[in-house]
């Protein structure tokens, strides 16, 4: 007597997908699956609009870790950088020394001065420095 044979739903990739695309709606179907990989992705959470964060190959399902938030800022691109503090702000351009999405802390070069610093993307893709009080 065999094992019960148990299928479930999840979403597969219908041709390769690379990291950075942005996922569309004819980019993944649902297909039933003789048994649910750990990390693919269950058919409950919507999976149009998020950035592949690593390779899917055709006919394979789509995991949890093979996608996220779309990245908001490039590394080496020029980002605007914000400090505020006690009603004086300063605004100046730096260049990303890291990939990020909106919320995440990256370390951003400061071109005159060659110093690293640390701040938040927002959502408008620029950098905000918090200061101490």
């Amino acid at each position: 007597m065999s094992a019960p044979a148990y299928a479930t739903d999840a979403w597969v990739a219908r041709h390769n997908l690379a990291p950075g695309d942005i996922v569309h709606s004819d980019d993944v179907e649902v297909r039933s699956l003789p048994q649910m990989m750990p990390d693919a992705l269950p058919v409950t959470r919507d999976l149009v609009g998020p950035e592949l964060k690593r390779r899917v190959y055709n006919g394979h399902p789509v995991g949890a870790h093979d996608v996220g938030t779309p990245t908001t800022v490039k590394v080496n691109t020029p980002v605007e950088v914000r400090w505020e503090a006690g009603g004086l702000s300063l605004v100046m351009r730096g260049n990303a020394l890291e990939a990020g999405s909106v919320g995440d802390q990256i370390r951003v070069l400061n071109p005159t001065t060659s110093r690293t610093i640390r701040g938040t993307i927002l959502e408008d893709g620029s950098v905000e420095i918090r200061s101490e009080p």
